[in-house]
């Protein structure tokens, strides 16, 4: 058996406790070690024990605690989003976007219509997209096709089609469609993701969704997902 390729994997909460006990231990060998426990020396020693004992208890009762938020360390979780109607936090990510942009919903209807806004009076808000293809960030848009989405919503993706012939001039804009119902959103920004699911019945600005680090666990598999459905859709 290898112990030596082994790879001692310890927690912070962990390293503290073992810290605090050795502390313990070493003030209780001191005091019983003074020639006059009722000396100063003592009386220090027998107070930072009695302290000792008093924090380690604390430290105890307190360890799930610490052990939740490393779970959530571990996570790399940026923020929890109850629902993903804040226009303005979009218009941020796509603003600082630098290299990869991905989206993966059920129309994209509202990515474009807010952030695509081709018209001449649009705010600057509203044409963050455009100004990220112009930096060269590469986008790509993930939905499923017209036979998998509500009779109602099918207007969106027809003019989410129009918007793409729209943009055609960018050749760093790509948008391809699986054969399926879609089950989860994604909006991937560089580092960054914010991952959820898709509810058939409530719109997609009203659903959770968690924003984390690409590297998180979590994340990693929703990405993963995202690029094996990338691999087998088709083109417009």
């Amino acid at each position: 058996m290898d112990i030596f390729g082994r790879s001692l994997k310890m927690t912070l909460s962990m390293i503290i406790l073992i810290v605090l006990v050795v502390l313990l231990i070493g003030a209780i060998v001191t005091y019983f070690v003074i020639d006059n426990p009722s000396s100063i020396w003592g009386a220090l020693f027998g107070s930072l024990t009695a302290g000792l004992i008093v924090a380690i208890i604390q430290y105890l009762i307190a360890w799930q605690d610490y052990k939740q938020t490393e779970k959530l360390k571990k996570l790399k979780l940026i923020e929890v989003l109850y629902n993903r109607s804040a226009r303005d936090k979009y218009t941020e990510y796509i603003k600082n976007c630098n290299r990869e942009l991905d989206v993966m919903g059920v129309t994209a209807v509202r990515f474009f219509n807010d952030f695509a806004d081709t018209s001449t009076q649009a705010p600057e808000g509203a044409t963050v997209l455009l100004k990220a293809l112009d930096r060269k960030v590469r986008v790509r848009v993930l939905l499923p096709s017209d036979d998998y989405i509500p009779e109602l919503k099918k207007i969106d993706s027809a003019r989410v089609r129009a918007k793409f012939k729209e943009l055609h001039q960018y050749q760093n804009l790509e948008i391809r469609y699986f054969n399926h119902t879609a089950a989860h959103s994604i909006f991937r920004i560089d580092d960054t993701c914010i991952i959820g699911p898709v509810f058939p019945e409530l719109e997609s600005r009203n659903t959770p969704a968690l924003h984390v680090m690409s590297s998180s666990p979590m994340a990693v598999n929703y990405l993963d997902y995202f690029e094996s459905e990338w691999a087998m859709a088709k083109k417009i």
